[in-house]
Order: C-alpha cells, then sequence, then structure tokens
C-alpha cells in the first residue's frame, strides 16, 4: 500500500500537477469553468444513466439466459445495447472520476485517479469495438427480421419511463454546478 502511496506522488502526472498551474480545473480546460461544468455535468449524467441501462439490459440477459438462442435478433440487441452501454459508461464514468477528482493541492489523488483513467479507457474500447463487431455480424439477420411486418413500435406509451432520467440528469446538472461553484 505504502509502494502505491509513494508511487503515485512520485509519478509523472504528479508532477505535472504540482507543477501546473494551480487551478480550480485541469489545464485542458484553459480555466474555462463554464467548460468544465458543462463537462462535469454531461460525463456525470451519462455515466449513471448508461448504468442503468447497463443494468437493465444485464437484468433482461439473465433472466432470458435459458430461452434466447444466442443468434436470435433480440439476443444480438441485448448484446449490443449492453456492450455500447457499458463502453460508453466507462469512457464517461472514467472521465467524471477525473473531472471530479481533480484537485491541485491533492496532486496523489489526482494522479491516481489520471492513471486510473488511462487503465479504463481501453477497457471501455474494447467494449465498444465488441458493439460494432456485434452490429456488423448481426446486421443481415437483424435488419431481415425488422423488416418483416407488421412491426409495432409505440415509442410514445414509455415516454414516463424516462422520468427517472430526467431526474437523473437534472440532479447530475445540480452537484456539477455546486462543484464548481463551490471550489
Amino acid at each position: 500500500m505504502l509502494t502505491t502511496i509513494m508511487g503515485a506522488a512520485a509519478s509523472v502526472a504528479a508532477n505535472y500537477i504540482e507543477q501546473g498551474p494551480n487551478s480550480s480545473v485541469p489545464p485542458s480546460f484553459d480555466n474555462g469553468a463554464s467548460l468544465y461544468l458543462f463537462n462535469l455535468f454531461v460525463m456525470t449524467a451519462t455515466t449513471f444513466l448508461g448504468t442503468m441501462l447497463v443494468g437493465k439490459q444485464g437484468s433482461r440477459i439473465w433472466s432470458q439466459r435459458y430461452w434466447d438462442h444466442p443468434l436470435h435478433p433480440v439476443t444480438l440487441y441485448r448484446a449490443i445495447t449492453f456492450c455500447a452501454g457499458v463502453g460508453i459508461t466507462l469512457r464517461c464514468g472514467a472521465e467524471a472520476m477525473f473531472l471530479w477528482g481533480w484537485n491541485p493541492d491533492d496532486v496523489v489523488t489526482s494522479a491516481r485517479v489520471s492513471m486510473a483513467k488511462r487503465w479504463i479507457d481501453p477497457i471501455a474500447v474494447g467494449f465498444g469495438l465488441m458493439w460494432m463487431t456485434i452490429v456488423i455480424l448481426g446486421e443481415p439477420g437483424i435488419e431481415y427480421q425488422l423488416r418483416k411486418a407488421p412491426l409495432p413500435v409505440d415509442m410514445w406509451s414509455r415516454w414516463p419511463v424516462l422520468v427517472r432520467a430526467v431526474a437523473v440528469i437534472i440532479l447530475s446538472f445540480v452537484a456539477a454546478l455546486a462543484a464548481v461553484c463551490l471550489r
């Protein structure tokens, strides 16, 4: 544990943060608090919304595992949404973690968060590549099934389901605004 603390304290990331401008926002934002707020809000909201979608799809995949055939379009749809959801959730989660963890007065924590982000990003991209692979391989069968008539899609009746998502978005904005304003 002590080696990890010393490793983070002596890392290139920690040295960069320590030698850089002592700003409440990372240098890449060029002291733009509004841009920092917007990124913090979007990354936080997307992380939580993505987690909700991944949890829902993971639950569906698990509960239907005995009935769904591996090459059935609904199974491919679930796999596509699951992989894309995990990819964007990890990517935005890593960035949100970095933005929330930025503190030039605590370079060790900031360096650890920065290094963790660099480990999470390739995993997120891996899920993105799985998503793309499943889309490419499953596209002919999915399109064939979607072209069959009738395909009743009643999206308007699903709007009330988005109430929780809107609440997450509002809470994420309030949290990001408070974090930026109170720094």
